[in-house]
């Protein structure tokens, strides 16, 4: 059995794929998927959290509080950021501390040296980019020729989750016959 080719499979932090790809705005999830509950992710080996506040700005944070570690896939989505469930630190979609209640100065101090772990993001066409590369490195907003709308065609954007690595989707992109004979059995 041929050893799997790792640094082309594994996109974590640290890994060859992984440090290459965050050099790219990538889709985190779709713009639909953000409603009144923010919506727990995992994107290339990282725990985030992604919301539309209620004033209708988009959030890519680190999943676990800054503050206490509490996961912010419970947390309450705001007119601006999120709050925390567990001690109500309120975030900004940028990581910034906007409020902690449970400090006497509500957080002024401690947000001169403590932010949320948190990745630009924003919509376009139902889906949410996020880019999570280093910030000097960050390049402009993609442009795909995907994105162009010809005559009355709409774009409507989809999600499948299958186990497997990205290179074993990408090489089946490319084989769209396969999806008649293994994903639709019965009229065979």
């Amino acid at each position: 059995e041929p050893k799997e080719a790792e640094d082309v499979t594994h996109s974590d932090p640290g890994t060859p794929l992984g440090e290459y790809m965050r050099n790219f705005w990538q889709p985190v999830c779709l713009s639909d998927q953000l409603k009144d509950v923010p919506r727990a992710i995992r994107i290339m080996g990282e725990n985030l959290v992604a919301f539309r506040d209620k004033s209708g700005r988009v959030g890519v944070l680190h999943r676990h509080c800054c503050h206490r570690g509490a996961s912010l896939e419970f947390g309450i989505i705001q007119d601006r950021g999120i709050r925390c469930c567990y001690h109500g630190m309120k975030i900004d979609v940028d990581g910034t501390i906007l409020d902690a209640p449970a400090e006497t100065d509500r957080g002024t101090r401690m947000r001169q040296v403590v932010a949320q772990g948190a990745y630009p993001a924003f919509e376009r066409d139902g889906l949410v980019f996020a880019y999570m590369g280093p910030p000097e490195a960050m390049p402009p907003r993609p442009n795909w020729d995907a994105f162009e709308k010809k005559g009355d065609t709409e774009l409507v954007p989809f999600t499948n989750v299958f186990p497997c690595n990205w290179l074993q989707v990408l090489d089946n992109i490319c084989d769209q016959m396969h999806t008649y004979a293994l994903h639709n059995m019965p009229l065979l």
